[in-house]
């Protein structure tokens, strides 16, 4: 354990040892295929195209001047068959030279999201009496994903049909490389959590249904999940949340405090794409 030479306190550094290591590999999760789940990029002239599903698609935009944005706008989107098209910048000095060129094309900014490593051992909650913690296969995805919903959509209502079938189908599609696990609390499914397997691992869904919350269920699920990673001698363990959301300053506060990747998202206005 690292010490500090005057009081003899444990001091952490704040950078993951494997830093650019890991940047290079989360930055190729968005910019290389994945055959497990069927997701195949190209590199194009203007960044990586990659069609998400039979209605969207998805560019990591990698221009650099702003009056190279409307041809690769233009490119992009014959080459995704004119479906929902999402544009990923992953460089802030990028994303800033080129916010007012998308803007001006129709592609309004949504969140941006942080990717943090987990440096030194996670300080957290250990959560009720009582708290369960299940994998879940195929036959529960209905279950995991009507929980997911209802803590995302801050919501106790069931979820509507068509949202549902949507969020199982995306489990299902990427079974091959994820685990998502449910929290339960006295016989009620009141949380969840999902993460990528491998030997850098990250936590991409992580929510607790209102009437649950503020007892440190969602945290004693992230410690437990650490606490496996470790275990297994896994190189990394990392987080992704909305920027400027609470979730990620409290991720910050339980130790994942390297920002190892970052993008912001635009999606085509409702008005420009009619």
């Amino acid at each position: 354990m690292p010490e500090s030479a005057d009081a003899g306190m444990p001091v952490w550094p704040t950078i993951h040892p494997d830093h650019d290591a890991l940047a290079a590999e989360v930055a190729s999760w968005y910019t290389a295929s994945t055959p497990e789940i069927g997701h195949e990029v190209n590199e194009l002239w203007y960044g990586y195209h990659c069609n998400l599903g039979p209605d969207k698609a998805r560019v990591v935009l990698r221009v650099d001047e702003p009056g190279q944005v409307p041809m690769a706008l233009r490119d992009a989107r014959p080459a995704s068959g004119m479906r929902t098209l999402t544009i990923l910048v992953d460089n802030r000095d990028r994303a800033a030279r080129l916010n007012a060129a998308l803007a001006d094309n129709g592609y309004q900014p949504g969140d941006a999201t942080t990717n943090l490593a987990l440096v030194g051992p996670m300080t957290g909650h250990a959560g009720p009496d009582g708290l369960v913690i299940e994998s879940v296969d195929e036959t529960g995805f209905a279950d995991w994903s009507t929980v997911k919903l209802q803590a995302f959509n801050d919501n106790e209502s069931a979820p509507a049909p068509d949202q549902l079938a949507r969020t199982v189908a995306v489990r299902r599609s990427e079974l091959a490389i994820s685990e998502c696990q449910i929290g339960i609390l006295g016989g009620e499914k009141v949380a969840v959590l999902a993460y990528y397997r491998g030997t850098d691992q990250m936590v991409f869904n992580l929510g607790t249904r209102v009437p649950y919350r503020h007892q440190g269920i969602a945290q004693a699920m992230l410690a437990r999940w650490v606490d496996a990673g470790v275990a297994s001698g896994c190189r990394s363990l990392m987080i992704n949340a909305a920027e400027r959301g609470r979730p990620a300053q409290l991720y910050r506060r339980l130790g994942f405090i390297d920002e190892i990747y970052w993008y912001q998202t635009y999606q085509l206005s409702a008005e420009t794409a009619n």
